[in-house]
């Protein structure tokens, strides 16, 4: 009995040992894989935290005087994007699917329930417009703007849009205008209309803005440009 007992507690002693010894090495182990969680979960908090880069050319500072001009010479291309229309009356969104510029000449898909069900074209000149909707007549004008509110009810400049899109003021119109830090036309007043850009494409040369407000005692209306393309 006593030869059982003594054999008995070796036995208990060397498994408690054993256990022991593998209780501390389980728990070092743990250990180490929190402390290697804790900083992979800091690492990944500082990287999700970090401030994010600004854009290039962000601080670029332009001469407006050599911009102006090769804006002039910028004479086609293409954007999609939308316009936003509010009056004291309504609000309304037009999406902008394709805007197509070539010299004076343009073509504008617009889709809206705004001009009727289905989408609308526009065509023409500055001199010139012809809008075409599905299942109507086509309706065109030597006054585009005027065609434009008889026929939607809004005060649109079609006319200046080309210029105005770019930063530009139409030539031959008096204006006042301002620039923002960078150099670039910030704020513009002509004919009566009052124009804010922002959202510079530095990206381009020359930069574009991807932004116009556009507002006057009647209407405001805002631009956005989702994607230029240039030749």
């Amino acid at each position: 009995m006593h030869y059982t007992h003594s054999r008995l507690s070796r036995t208990l002693n060397t498994y408690f040992r054993c256990s022991g010894d593998s209780l501390n090495n389980y728990l070092r182990y743990t250990g180490r894989l929190i402390c290697l969680i804790i900083c992979l979960a800091t690492l990944n908090a500082c990287s999700v935290f970090e401030t994010q880069p600004r854009l290039p050319d962000s601080d670029k500072h332009y001469d407006w005087a050599s911009v102006e001009p090769q804006l002039r010479e910028l004479t086609h291309w293409s954007l999609f994007g939308k316009l936003g229309v509010r009056t004291p009356e309504e609000s309304i969104t037009i999406a902008i699917n394709k805007w197509d510029q070539a010299e004076d000449q343009f073509e504008i898909d617009l889709s809206s329930t705004f001009f009727g069900l289905g989408s609308s074209k526009l065509f023409g000149t500055s001199d010139f417009l012809s809008i075409f909707q599905s299942g109507e007549q086509p309706l065109s004008s030597f006054e585009p703007d005027k065609l434009v509110e008889e026929a939607l009810g809004i005060p649109l400049p079609l006319s200046y849009l080309s210029s105005w899109i770019k930063a530009l003021p139409v030539e031959n119109l008096t204006y006042t205008q301002k620039v923002n830090e960078q150099g670039l036309p910030e704020v513009m007043v002509q004919d009566n209309w009052t124009l804010t850009f922002s959202h510079y494409r530095t990206d381009y040369d020359p930069p574009l803005p991807g932004k116009i407000k556009l507002e006057n005692k009647r209407i405001r209306m805002i631009l956005a440009v989702k994607e230029w393309t240039l030749p």
